[in-house]
């Protein structure tokens, strides 16, 4: 029997279906226990295949150069559903989205991102210390858009986010310039226990457990 495999057009007919979901990973506030925000990641459910994750999605993106149209896809879903939340009360601070070097490299962004105040793009590895994206970066701040980033830059950001083992320096020089700090990718109670160590109070990672449904961060937000 053949093996059926995705095709770069596939993604493309599953955004224009609504075939893709978004599923969101939790980032908790440790010393309260609280919700401190969200990051949305796509998932795709596949007719023959099952669930596809980021990783073959990103492949097939990349396949098919259909940067700015998936992107496009996943900030309109999110910015709707951050929408949402905000008319249903949900106590959620903010909600992330994960934006392609490519398409931080159009005009289209500005488009893309209209109506969507209530989210933060974070920025491809390396992308916001690129002083070619320094004036994209600076027009989606002033329109509201928050900014997150894997490495402090010299441009204005809202949000760091570091993998452990996290440098105590680095978190206290993001604190000292009013960026929030993020420890992202922790997977076990020692990073964890590091990450607090270090100053860093905001923690994402499978040490929460999996990504959640949309139901269940309200849930979360509302405990």
């Amino acid at each position: 029997m053949a093996v059926v495999r995705p095709r770069p057009s596939d993604p493309t007919a599953a955004l224009a279906s609504d075939g893709t979901s978004l599923q969101f990973q939790v980032q908790v506030h440790v010393p309260t226990g609280t919700l401190a925000g969200a990051e949305a990641l796509v998932r795709w459910p596949h007719p023959q295949l099952g669930m596809i994750g980021p990783s073959e999605i990103a492949q097939l993106v990349m396949q098919g150069g259909l940067f700015e149209r998936f992107d496009e896809w996943v900030i309109r879903a999110a910015a709707r559903q951050a929408a949402a939340w905000i008319r249903d009360g949900v106590p959620l601070p903010l909600l992330s989205v994960n934006v392609w070097e490519q398409t931080l490299r159009s005009a289209e962004l500005l488009r893309i991102v209209d109506g969507a105040e209530h989210l933060e793009l974070e920025l491809p590895r390396g992308a916001a210390q690129d002083p070619a994206h320094a004036a994209m970066i600076g027009s989606l701040r002033a329109r509201g858009i928050r900014i997150a980033a894997e490495a402090l830059p010299a441009v204005e950001i809202d949000t760091l986010k570091l993998r452990p083992p996290l440098d105590p320096e680095a978190v206290a020089a993001a604190k000292a310039r009013g960026v929030r700090v993020v420890a992202e990718s922790v997977e076990t109670a020692e990073q964890q226990t590091q990450a607090i160590g270090a100053g860093c109070e905001i923690v994402q990672g499978y040490v929460f457990g999996p990504e959640v449904s949309v139901a269940e961060v309200s849930a979360l937000a509302r405990r």
